[in-house]
């Protein structure tokens, strides 16, 4: 290998900042190559330039909430299948698992269809939104269809405010979608609840967060905590649904969580519905907030 500016044979290795391109957008990337030690010159190896645009790739992917090269080796590998057979299992060429695998970048449409196909999550979630798609506008999802990207929403916004964990966000967002009820006849999410153990929670919760978490919109800490990793999207809600939003975190702030727990458990809507059942938002009108 010589320099192609100063002819010198003479390189090291070293991490460099590069500007890359991928489907038309530029991004800033780290990759190793080799240096000229005299003019400083850079020259990629064969080896390291599909290492730099595997990295470029999955920078994208990672910047657009896609799935990474590896998580997709390693969905083939649990279903153990060869390239081959998991091409035919998702219908799409083998070219594509292998370009996937490397350095192509799948679009949306075929990110989804990988998920949906391999990620019991994904797979649930999807189901669910079919049901509850279905599910006829009545008192026990607040006269409106469920709607995940306002759900979604709601939760980066009660967790970017009150990084509150699983057990008192579930109270939150029963109290949400109540008090929303109770001042505007008709629920902000579209979701209903169920009485359990630990209070009110939204039909599904576990799936609902399960797929915010695989999307990248939230985070589980150690300590259990959820953070948003991104800000909530407010062009969604009108002004009363900001104004309900903006209310129950005042709430939340006054009374404490802890405080915001009990009073669900003596909610009559809670203490009144049988067990699977769900909350008719009618007990709206009596809440203790």
């Amino acid at each position: 290998m010589k320099c192609l500016k100063c002819n010198n044979d003479q390189f090291v290795e070293k991490n460099i900042r590069f500007d890359s391109e991928v489907k038309g957008e530029t991004i800033e990337v780290i990759a190793p190559c080799m240096t000229c030690s005299k003019c400083h010159s850079t020259l990629m190896t064969t080896e390291q330039m599909n290492n730099f645009r595997k990295i470029s790739a999955d920078k994208y992917r990672e910047i657009h909430g896609l799935l990474m090269s590896s998580q997709i080796i390693a969905y083939r590998e649990n279903l153990e299948m060869s390239q081959s057979i998991f091409a035919r299992y998702l219908n799409v060429g083998e070219a594509s698992i292998k370009r996937w695998e490397t350095y192509y970048v799948q679009d949306a449409s075929q990110d989804e269809l990988i998920r949906l196909k391999c990620d019991n999550a994904s797979a649930e979630m999807n189901f669910l939104n079919v049901c509850w798609k279905r599910a006829p506008e009545d008192l026990f999802n607040g006269k409106r269809k469920f709607n995940f990207q306002i759900m979604k929403n709601v939760v980066l916004y009660l967790t970017k405010h009150l990084k509150t964990s699983k057990l008192f966000l579930n109270k939150v967002l029963f109290y949400t979608d109540f008090l929303h009820f109770k001042n505007h006849q008709i629920s902000l999410t579209g979701a209903r609840y169920i009485p359990l153990k630990y209070g009110p929670c939204p039909d599904q919760y576990d799936a609902i967060y399960s797929m915010l978490i695989n999307k990248g919109f939230l985070k589980e800490s150690k300590n259990y905590i959820y953070e948003c990793t991104q800000d909530p999207d407010l062009n969604l809600f009108d002004d009363n649904e900001i104004k309900t939003l903006e209310k129950i975190i005042s709430t939340c702030e006054q009374l404490g969580l802890n405080k915001i727990y009990d009073l669900s458990h003596q909610e009559q809507g809670y203490s009144k519905t049988g067990e699977c059942s769900f909350i008719n938002y009618e007990f709206a009108k009596d809440l203790l907030i």
